[in-house]
C-alpha cells in the first residue's frame, strides 16, 4: 500500500516535469518571446538536460520519501538506537570450488574419498575387533585411535567429531569424553600463509596495515590461529566510547580449510551413516560449518553479544572484543586485544593442574578434591557467580548462547576483575516452538517436578515418542533418575541429572532435537566450569531469580 501510494505521487511529479519540459521546448512561442536567445540555446544543450534530469531525479526521490513518511506515521520512529541492529547478518557464501570444471570436481572428490577410505580402514577394523571381543583395553585403544584418525581427517572431520561429542543421548559416554579433546589446541600453520591470506583479503602488504605483527601465533584451533599485532594509526579501531584501539588479535584461517569443507561433509555423512544414525541433519551441519569458516559470522555474533550485554559492559562485568569492520573477510578477523589470563590457566596450580576445566560432559562436585575446594577464595567464587549470571542471561533473556564456553575461551583480568569472552563462532539458539518448553523443562528440574521432566522430554524427541517401545518403562526410568539425583534437601547438580537422563534416552531410542541437545550440552560445559571454580555453588537456587525474571527462553 505504501509503495503504491508513493508510486502514484512519483507519477504525478513526473507528469509535472514533462509539462515543464514542454513549456521549455524551443518550439513553444512563450519560450521564444520571454527567454533570451543565449539562455534558450543553453537550455537545449546537453549540460542543461543532464542538470534537469538530476534535478528531476532529486525531486522524485524526495517525493517518494515524503509519501512514505506521511503514510508510515510517527509511531514507527520510536525504536531506540541501542536496540537497532548494527548490521545485517552475513549471507551465505558459495564455495569457490563450485566454479571449477566438472572434471576437476570429480577428480578431487575421488581423491578425498580414497584418502578417507585409507585413513579410516584401521580404525574401523579395530572398532569391529573391540566390539566382538568386548575387551575394555582394546576398546580404550580403539577410542584413542579414533580421536587420532579424526584429527588427521582435517577441519570438517574434527568439527564432525565435536558435534558428535555434543550428543550423549546417542553416543556412548567414553567416546564422548575422548572426542571432547578435539577442542584443545590444533597444529599451527606457517607465517607465510598468514601473510598471504591478509594481503589477499585486503589488497595491501601486511606492513602497510600493521606496525608490528608477531609471527608466532598465540593460539591455534580447528579452523584458524591467532596472532598479536599493532595497527597503524590510520587503521586503528574505535569502540562505542570513542577509545582508539591499536593492539589487536588477528585470526587467520588455516590452509586447506576450503578444500576440506568442499566434499568431506558428504563423505562423512555417507560413511558414518553405515555405522550409526548421525544425530543431526546434514543441512544443519553444513550451515554450522559455513558460519565457522566465514569469520564475518563471528564478527556478527560478537557485535550481537556486545549489544545484548551493553549494560553489563558499562558496569565492567563482562566484555566482548571490538571488531574491525574495515579489516574483515571470510578468512581474516581483526579484533581488539584482550588482556588477562584464560580461566584454564588461572586455575591450573593445584594438584598438577586442571587443564581441561569445563571440558567434561557430566560435571560432579564430588570429583573435585578437598584441596582445591579449600583453596578457592572469594575472587574465584565471585568469578563463578559472574559466569553463571552471564550464561543465564544468554539462555533465558537473549536465546543466543555461546555454545563453547569452556575455560580456554574466557579471559579474566585480575587488575579490573573483568571477564572477556572469546571465540564466538559457535552459538546456539532454541527455535521459537520449543523455547518456552525448554524453560518449563528447566523449571521442572529445579522444582523436582518428575511429571514435567518426563512430558518435556517427550516434546523434545524428534519422533515424539513413536520409537519408544514402552512409555511406562520410560517414565519409570525418568522418575528413578529424578529420585536419585534430586533428593529432597540436597543440592541439585543439573549436569549429573542431564548425564543420567541422556543415558536413559539412549536406552529407550529417543533422539533429542539438535537445538535442545546443543543447548543442554552448552549448559553442561558452563556448569562444569562454574563448579570447578566453586564446588559449593548452588546453581538451582541462583537460577530461580533469573527464571522468575525472564520466564522462558528469549521471552522477558
Amino acid at each position: 500500500m505504501l509503495l503504491r501510494r508513493a508510486a502514484q505521487r512519483i507519477h504525478g511529479r513526473l507528469a509535472t516535469n514533462k509539462l515543464i519540459l514542454r513549456l521549455r521546448s524551443a518550439s513553444n512561442p512563450l519560450h521564444r518571446k520571454f527567454i533570451p536567445e543565449k539562455l534558450r540555446r543553453w537550455s537545449t544543450s546537453v549540460h542543461a538536460r543532464v542538470l534537469a534530469s538530476l534535478f528531476g531525479a532529486g525531486v522524485t526521490v524526495s517525493g517518494a520519501y515524503a509519501a512514505y513518511r506521511t503514510e508510515r506515521g510517527p509511531e514507527e520512529d520510536l525504536i531506540e538506537a541501542d536496540d537497532a541492529p548494527e548490521f545485517a547478518p552475513p549471507g551465505e557464501i558459495a564455495h569457490p570450488y563450485n566454479e571449477r570444471s566438472v572434471f576437476w570436481q570429480v577428480a578431487f572428490k575421488m581423491h578425498r574419498a580414497a584418502y578417507f577410505c585409507i585413513l579410516f580402514a584401521p580404525c574401523v577394523m579395530a572398532g569391529l575387533l573391540a566390539k566382538i571381543t568386548e575387551d575394555p583395553a582394546l576398546r580404550a585403544a580403539w577410542i584413542r585411535l579414533l580421536v587420532k584418525t579424526i584429527e588427521m581427517g582435517g577441519s570438517s572431520c574434527m568439527k564432525f567429531g565435536q558435534w558428535i561429542s555434543m550428543r550423549p543421548d546417542v553416543i556412548a559416554g567414553d567416546i564422548i569424553q575422548a572426542l571432547a579433546k578435539l577442542r584443545q589446541d590444533a597444529p599451527s600453520h606457517p607465517f607465510e600463509h598468514t601473510r598471504r591470506q591478509i594481503e589477499m583479503s585486503f589488497g595491501k602488504k601486511i606492513e602497510d596495515i600493521f606496525e608490528d605483527f608477531s609471527e608466532e601465533p598465540v593460539a591455534s584451533g580447528t579452523i584458524a590461529q591467532v596472532h598479536r599485532a599493532r595497527l597503524r594509526p590510520e587503521y586503528a579501531l574505535k569502540n562505542k566510547d570513542g577509545k582508539v584501539i591499536r593492539y589487536v588479535a588477528v585470526k587467520v584461517q588455516h590452509p586447506g580449510v576450503l578444500a576440506e569443507t568442499f566434499v568431506d561433509i558428504d563423505i562423512l555423512f555417507n560413511g558414518f551413516g553405515f555405522l550409526f544414525a548421525v544425530p543431526f541433519s546434514k543441512q544443519e551441519f553444513v550451515e554450522g560449518m559455513q558460519r565457522q569458516i566465514n569469520f564475518e559470522w563471528e564478527a556478527y555474533n560478537l557485535r550481537k553479544f556486545s549489544n545484548n550485554f551493553r549494560d553489563e559492559i558499562k558496569e565492567g562485568i563482562v566484555k566482548f572484543p571490538d571488531v574491525s569492520v574495515d579489516l574483515l573477510s571470510p578468512s581474516v578477523l581483526v579484533e581488539s586485544w584482550a588482556n588477562g589470563r584464560t580461566v584454564a590457566n588461572f586455575f591450573t596450580t593445584l594438584e598438577g593442574g586442571i587443564t581441561d576445566v569445563g571440558e567434561g560432559i557430566v560435571s560432579s562436585a564430588k570429583q573435585l578434591s578437598q584441596t582445591m575446594a579449600d583453596a578457592l577464595d572469594d575472587t574465584k567464587k565471585d568469578l563463578a557467580r559472574k559466569i553463571f549470571g552471564m550464561n543465564m542471561k544468554m539462555f533465558l533473556r537473549d536465546n543466543l548462547v555461546h555454545s563453547d564456553m569452556h575455560a580456554g575461551n574466557i579471559l579474566f583480568s585480575e587488575e579490573t576483575e573483568e571477564l572477556t569472552v572469546l571465540d564466538a563462532g559457535q552459538t546456539a539458539s532454541l527455535l521459537p516452538d520449543v523455547a518456552p518448553k525448554f524453560g518449563n523443562f528447566l523449571h521442572s528440574i529445579c522444582t523436582r517436578d518428575r511429571g514435567g521432566v518426563y512430558s518435556n522430554l517427550l516434546e523434545f524427541d524428534e519422533y515424539k515418542g513413536e520409537r519408544i517401545a514402552d512409555l511406562d518403562d520410560f517414565r519409570d526410568d525418568v522418575n528413578r533418575t529424578m529420585d536419585k539425583y534430586c533428593p529432597e534437601g540436597e543440592p541439585i547438580i543439573v549436569g549429573d541429572i542431564m548425564g543420567q537422563l541422556f543415558f536413559t534416552l539412549q536406552r529407550h531410542n529417543v533422539t533429542m532435537r539438535s537445538d535442545v541437545s546443543v543447548s543442554i550440552m552448552s549448559m553442561a560445559v558452563s556448569e562444569g566450569l562454574i563448579r570447578s571454580l566453586d564446588p559449593e555453588f548452588d546453581m538451582v537456587g541462583a537460577a530461580m531469580p533469573y527464571i522468575a525474571k525472564y520466564g522462558t527462553f528469549g521471552c522477558a
